[in-house]
């Protein structure tokens, strides 16, 4: 699993404007959905958005609604459903054996008939990585991949990830299928064996009968595709209803509302409180811990996230079924729990303001730093803000643009920051608990620390901070030991929430919205918002 990088990750945003405004094209006849008199009472295709400037190609797509449709184009080896439970698609078999992975394909065939091999698999493993999709940095730890045989492919990674086949869901091309050109040097949209395939007016999808043994189960027969050129337009037609399916993951905190049903989809994105541990009494786990339970993650997801997030019971996602049984942070906030690590760490006296402070006089005062680009992100922070002011805490939110934020997190200027990471599909939490690792801002300690922007610790602490000291460096070593062998899921968990080296908040969600009028969404996931729609139907 990769941790999105830090540079790059936490303001990751797709801007979705809202609105009919502009040079928007006005809707034709072809372009709303035609029902056939005949056959009223079940329609046999469905009408989504596309952008006809955008290729058909899963790694160079530019476009969501592009990107989206490639997984209707590609199959993967395997796909996670919304709670992360692995589906073999194009995979027989996975065998793994500490850094090897070895994969067993099915018996099958791309749209024009000619079958899957192994050298396909590799050849698109070696596009993914070299990408700059999703599909890139989910293969992080992937060193290469090797045919053997017609129908075997040999994956070796830098570590024994027991988890590494959740990583395995990159889309598969036929071998040089994305090299190939028209008479007039027109790139073609490559070859996949997927559950449809593009028509010759690359229009719409059809059937991929060639791929799909039971081609004759699916009720939606054709995909017709309205052309969305940018973010306004898109806008538009998902207002006016001309889209049956819109998926949005709401990286940017705005969304465009589609009338019709709703479904939630896990993006396994965790939002954190950061923790700068250089910085005073924050060395103490006893801060940390009276942080956590002072937060109402539920008030959080409802009021600030709109319902479209969860709110986290350990590190781990709470829809991920190993953690359920060994995360148990409290999602309300337990003021008793805050009070009693407060007065355990020497903050036991209350000021005429209902701050707590020290024997020192030293109030309980922090900055919270967050991203002002992100409105659903900003007005977290100051939800969570007013809940710990309720616990004896003074805490000012600085918004800053994302480059000053960027900016003060490489620098370590900062107290408490709120961010939000990418958490890939195996779970890896390397990159934020590990000292100097690309998102673990605040976690590594200056040799000298400088007293004048530090807030004093008290010194009947100091043999606490440096026992929280040695906990950190171990739960590193921890998770660690957990890719060798040495160590389960269960013990991982355990000392993350004991030392919480930073603070889970919630995992948010994407949306998908569909048409009232379509049954049977059943399943739908980050790695395919469309997993189950060999099931769905269109009903009038």
């Amino acid at each position: 699993m990769k941790i999105i990088k830090a540079t790059a990750l936490i303001s990751a945003f797709v801007i979705l404007l809202s609105g009919c405004r502009g040079n928007v094209k006005p809707l034709s006849s072809s372009d709303m959905p035609q029902t056939s008199v005949a056959n009223s009472a079940e329609r046999n295709y469905i009408t989504l958005l596309y952008s006809s400037s955008d290729s058909f190609n899963p790694y160079t797509a530019a476009t969501e609604a592009n990107r989206q449709l490639c997984k209707l184009l590609y199959e993967p080896l395997v796909k996670l459903d919304n709670e992360y439970n692995i589906t073999y698609c194009l995979a027989q078999k996975v065998e793994q054996e500490g850094s090897v992975c070895r994969v067993t394909l099915k018996n099958n065939v791309f749209s024009d008939g000619t079958p899957l091999s192994a050298d396909d698999v590799v050849y698109s493993f070696n596009l993914a990585k070299s990408s700059s999709t999703e599909y890139a940095y989910k293969l992080y730890e992937a060193n290469s991949a090797a045919a053997e045989g017609s129908n075997t492919v040999v994956f070796k990674s830098s570590r024994s990830d027991p988890y590494f086949v959740n990583l395995l869901d990159f889309p598969i091309l036929k071998k040089g299928s994305d090299k190939q050109t028209t008479s007039d040097s027109v790139v073609l949209p490559p070859i996949g064996c997927g559950r449809y395939k593009l028509d010759d007016s690359k229009s719409r999808l059809v059937l991929n009968e060639k791929s799909l043994s039971n081609a004759s189960a699916y009720s939606v027969k054709e995909i017709r595709l309205i052309d969305a050129p940018d973010s306004e337009s898109l806008s538009h037609y998902v207002e006016v209803g001309a889209a049956d399916i819109y998926y949005s993951d709401i990286s940017d905190g705005n969304i465009v509302r589609m009338s019709g049903k709703k479904l939630n989809i896990n993006i396994n994105h965790i939002v954190y409180i950061g923790v700068n541990h250089s910085y005073g009494d924050l060395s103490l786990g006893g801060l940390r811990q009276a942080i956590s339970a002072g937060i109402d993650r539920l008030a959080v997801c409802r009021d600030g996230y709109y319902n479209n997030a969860v709110a986290a019971t350990g590190f781990f996602n709470p829809v991920w079924e190993p953690a359920k049984s060994v995360q148990n942070i409290e999602t309300a906030s337990n003021q008793e729990i805050t009070i009693e690590n407060l007065e355990e760490i020497g903050y036991n006296r209350v000021d005429g303001d209902g701050i707590r402070k020290n024997a020192g006089g030293v109030r309980l005062k922090l900055d919270l730093l967050v991203n002002s680009e992100n409105r659903l992100r900003v007005a977290a922070a100051h939800l969570i803000a007013n809940q710990l002011s309720d616990c004896g805490f003074k805490i000012n939110v600085v918004e800053k643009s994302f480059e000053e934020y960027k900016a003060a997190l490489e620098s370590g200027n900062f107290q408490l920051y709120l961010g939000e990471v990418e958490v890939t599909p195996n779970m890896d939490m390397t990159s934020l608990v590990t000292e100097g690792a690309s998102a673990a801002y605040g976690i590594k300690k200056p040799e000298i620390p400088n007293p004048q922007e530090s807030l004093p610790i008290d010194p009947a602490a100091t043999d606490s901070a440096t026992e929280q000291s040695a906990q950190s460096a171990t739960a590193a070593e921890l998770i660690e030991g957990f890719y060798s062998g040495k160590n389960t899921i269960t013990d991982v968990a355990s000392v993350l929430q004991s030392e919480m080296p930073f603070i889970p908040v919630c995992y948010r969600t994407g949306v998908l919205f569909y048409n009232d009028n379509i049954e049977n969404v059943n399943i739908s996931s980050a790695s395919d918002i469309y997993f189950s729609i060999e099931s769905y139907k269109y009903n009038n």
